[in-house]
């Protein structure tokens, strides 16, 4: 049976601070920054028979906006279960959030287009 991979994305704005007791005083990581962040979300399946889609995109867009709406202007710092807020923690949260609902995720991608960089989890 043949399988696809969709995806939606959406971007959010927040702020955090590393606090890495390592870094210098005054260090860049270790002062409150913000960043603007966009995910992307992949779904692995093969089209149901019905419908003829891997998941109505209207479905997972509206799920995400759920999940944008926690994520968009907030300090990162202060999300329960994200711990120190990394790229590959911000990954490892947003999939601990969406797996419950999302049969076929198949990877979660943050990325800070204007710093050039990105993670991609694949999930457990």
């Amino acid at each position: 049976m043949s399988s696809f991979e969709v995806f939606r994305e959406f971007y959010f704005e927040a702020a955090h601070a590393l606090y890495d007791p390592e870094a210098p005083e005054g260090g860049k990581y270790r002062n409150l920054h913000g960043h603007s962040f966009r995910v992307r979300v992949t779904l692995r399946g093969a089209p149901s028979v019905e419908e003829q889609w891997v998941m109505d995109l209207g479905k997972l867009g509206r799920r995400l906006a759920e999940l944008r709406e926690r994520l968009d202007h907030s300090f990162l710092n202060d999300l329960e279960g994200l711990g120190k807020p990394t790229l590959e923690n911000l990954c490892a949260y947003i999939w601990r959030d969406l797996a419950p609902t999302l049969p076929g995720l198949a990877e979660v991608g943050v990325f800070r287009d204007s710093c050039f960089e990105g993670c991609v989890y694949r999930g457990d």
